[in-house]
């Protein structure tokens, strides 16, 4: 009897422990489990190998790394059976990415690795291996397979696609069991003794003319010969088939018998024969970094707790490493510690206490003059500036009476109040090394892709021995607007300008402060501010039908007082020939320098702009091209147009009877030198190629470009300079 009480008594006890256990398993599950709702979102498509991505993230550095990678992962891993968790696997890949890729970028490529940014571009692989594989028939041994034994099931497949409908790219299954196949635009060949046979004699059957087409983003092996046959390979790295496959078209790449490619797929049902490592990342859809949506769910009902213990748990930061120095309820904490040091423990513990303290007590209007300021100086001098902004933004009621106590430095404030004088109200700015990105279309990846690009620009610095020192200032410097542009520089005596907005008299009732630029105008009205900020100059040859309607156009551009400074830049295509013929340089003899049309222009415009100004020489010009075209000439113009020109353009003027002047000067070959000059500075700049062209700002444009289209281009990069306030420009 007793021995029952006594083992009732035991399965009591046993029983009141287990609820205890579970109650307190459910209480630290409730204490533990966040109050918000957290949502990831998915990729339309199927998980893809993160092995395969390191590839293409490698890839993108050099084209090489991508081959580099293969070897190395086969030279190391090929036959590796050892069981591994994901995360082995992920640092693995890793560690072989480290070792062909240097400095920062490293960083770059795990941070990129973890956000799967190169998983969309093997989903692309994918659909090109769907294309070929329906591009040919299977044979009826390869269907039986398939349907008998193969790894994928036809049923399963039909399943799969209806359950996944939301998928925009499906994983080619497997056909007959093979993960691997060979694409030679003529066939399809599943094992590697059908490629030997068709290695023995790859020109056979025309498959020249059934070539498979390639794409700029295909990674093509460095020994490749560029005439052979084209031979590409559909697998994933960690098979054994891709291996075998691989091991043989690099030796025939080698041999120049094919042209090797490879377009890195893992087939569905092949992610058993890929290895551990091989099938990392394919059991799930992919996950959208930098695309989460938070959804906080908000309980609003009024219920009576103690939050002293809460507010215990908020400070901003370790108050270690914050500034003693600052006064927290009228205590000085660093002379307090300067006198008591062995109460160290005590009095920090007394300042935490201070610091979390009640908050009822009513702040003066006056305490609330700077808090936007203490605000910023307390998040701009933290240890952590993004997490102290987090905990305050969080936590603001309960951190605001400190906050108000702040002594404010006068320099935090001074910058505030001149960054508020520079950027309108509501405006952000954000920069990357000088470069400025537009907030609202930037991206998570985006941003990856900015960072890799300066980064790998700093790289190649680095290699070529550039001070780090000079790396900062050679990245802050402003970017041209386009990547296919040039801009050169054309500060010179040798253009002729037209007009000048700081200093001519018909500009003096415009504004001269550069604050106008961030003064709002109606959409496609320009900004009239007298500085030269634009400076369009055109190179032009003025003996040429360009050259003389491009003139033209500078007249009347001028003449409708656009905010622009004018000017030409003149060369004779002659002259450009004989400096070519000579190596850059005119022959010592003038005899054997014979003058055409073009140097007698630009030797009369210098002429008639020393004695009667630049817009008379600008009239001269444009008076050239009237002359050509009242005789109905649609040609270049010729000798009498010049001359007839000379004579209408100074006949009211001079002094003396132009055609007397006309004749000295095509004798005494007066400004022959300033010509030559002109014509050897267009040589320098390599332009005379164009024929004509337009420089804004240096950045060389078409001639026949709109000029109020390059003006607003122009217009909005100086904007932007001007809010972070290094605007240049030329005097």
């Amino acid at each position: 009897m007793e021995t029952r009480v006594g083992s009732g008594f035991r399965v009591m006890v046993l029983i009141v422990v287990c609820v205890m256990v579970c109650g307190c398993l459910v209480d630290a599950a409730e204490i533990q489990r966040p109050k918000n709702v957290q949502v990831a979102l998915r990729a339309k498509w199927p998980g893809t190998s993160l092995l395969l991505e390191a590839g293409e993230l490698l890839s993108k550095e050099w084209k090489d790394h991508f081959w580099e990678f293969i070897e190395v992962w086969l030279n190391n891993e090929s036959g590796n059976t050892d069981p591994y968790t994901a995360k082995d696997c992920l640092q693995k890949i890793y560690n072989y990415g480290k070792t062909l890729v240097t400095g920062q970028l490293t960083s770059v490529f795990e941070l990129s690795l973890t956000l799967r940014s190169a998983s969309p571009r093997l989903v692309l692989y994918q659909q090109l291996a769907e294309e070929s594989l329906s591009s040919f028939p299977l044979s009826d041994d390869m269907n039986t397979n398939f349907n008998d034994g193969g790894v994928s099931d036809a049923n399963e497949g039909e399943e799969a696609k209806k359950a996944d409908s939301l998928l925009v790219g499906v994983n080619p299954r497997s056909p007959g069991g093979k993960c691997c196949w060979v694409d030679t635009g003529a066939s399809l060949f599943f094992d590697v003794s059908e490629l030997h046979l068709w290695l023995r004699n790859p020109h056979k059957d025309g498959d020249v003319f059934q070539q498979p087409e390639l794409f700029e983003f295909d990674h093509v092996y460095f020994d490749s010969s560029p005439g052979s046959p084209i031979a590409i390979l559909y697998g994933a790295l960690g098979t054994e088939c891709f291996k075998e496959f691989h091991r043989t078209l690099v030796e025939a790449s080698k041999q120049g018998k094919v042209k090797y490619v490879v377009r890195p797929v893992l087939p569905s049902g092949c992610e058993s024969k890929s290895g551990y490592c091989g099938a990392v990342g394919t059991r799930d859809p992919v996950n959208l970094g930098g695309y989460g949506v938070e959804l906080a769910l908000k309980n609003m009902e009024y219920k009576a707790m103690d939050d002293s213990e809460i507010k215990k748990v908020v400070t901003l930061e370790d108050p270690h490493t914050e500034d003693l120095s600052q006064e927290v309820r009228g205590f000085i904490f660093s002379k307090i510690l300067e006198r008591k040091p062995e109460l160290t423990s005590e009095i920090m513990a007394f300042r935490d206490s201070l610091l979390s303290s009640t908050v009822s007590d009513t702040l003066n209007v006056w305490e609330l003059k700077d808090l936007g300021h203490q605000t910023v100086q307390k998040i701009v001098h933290a240890s952590d500036p993004l997490h102290s902004m987090q905990e305050i933004n969080q936590n603001f009621p309960s951190v605001v009476s400190y906050l108000s106590r702040m002594k404010l430095d006068d320099s935090i404030k001074d910058e505030i109040l001149a960054n508020q004088r520079m950027i309108p109200p509501g405006k952000s700015l954000m920069a990357l090394n000088g470069a400025l990105i537009d907030i609202e279309d930037i991206d998570l990846f985006l941003l990856i892709d900015m960072v890799h690009q300066e980064l790998s620009l700093a790289d190649q610095y680095a290699k070529l021995k550039v001070p780090s020192s000079t790396i900062r200032k050679l990245l802050s410097t402003l970017p041209p607007p386009e990547s296919n542009s040039f801009r050169v520089d054309f500060r010179s005596d040798h253009v002729q300008y037209i007009n000048n907005l700081e200093v001519d008299a018909r500009y003096k009732q415009w504004r001269s402060n550069l604050n106008e630029l961030l003064m709002p105008v109606f959409p496609g009205q320009l900004r009239y501010i007298r500085k030269n900020l634009f400076h369009a100059v055109y190179v032009l040859d003025p003996a040429t039908i360009c050259g003389l309607e491009t003139v033209d156009n500078i007249i009347t551009l001028f003449e409708n007082s656009l905010p622009i400074r004018f000017g030409v830049i003149l060369y004779s295509t002659k002259m450009i020939e004989t400096l070519q013929a000579n190596g850059g340089e005119f022959p010592h003899l003038e005899s054997e320098i014979n003058e055409d049309l073009s140097s007698l222009t630009i030797r009369l415009f210098f002429h008639i702009k020393e004695s009667h100004g630049m817009l008379k020489a600008f009239e001269f010009l444009s008076n050239v091209n009237k002359l050509r075209m009242d005789s109905g000439e649609e040609d270049a113009p010729a000798l009498h147009h010049v001359e007839g020109a000379f004579v209408e353009t100074l006949l009211q003027k001079a002094k003396t009877p132009p055609q007397d002047t006309l004749l000295k000067l095509e004798k005494d070959q007066s400004f022959l030198e300033s010509s030559q000059a002109s014509s050897l500075f267009v040589f320098k700049l390599g332009l005379a190629k164009l024929e004509c062209s337009l420089l804004m700002n240096g950045l060389v444009h078409n001639y026949d470009e709109v000029i109020r289209f390059v003006h607003f281009k122009f217009s909005a990069t100086i904007k932007c300079a001007f809010y972070i306030n290094f605007v240049i420009y030329v005097r």
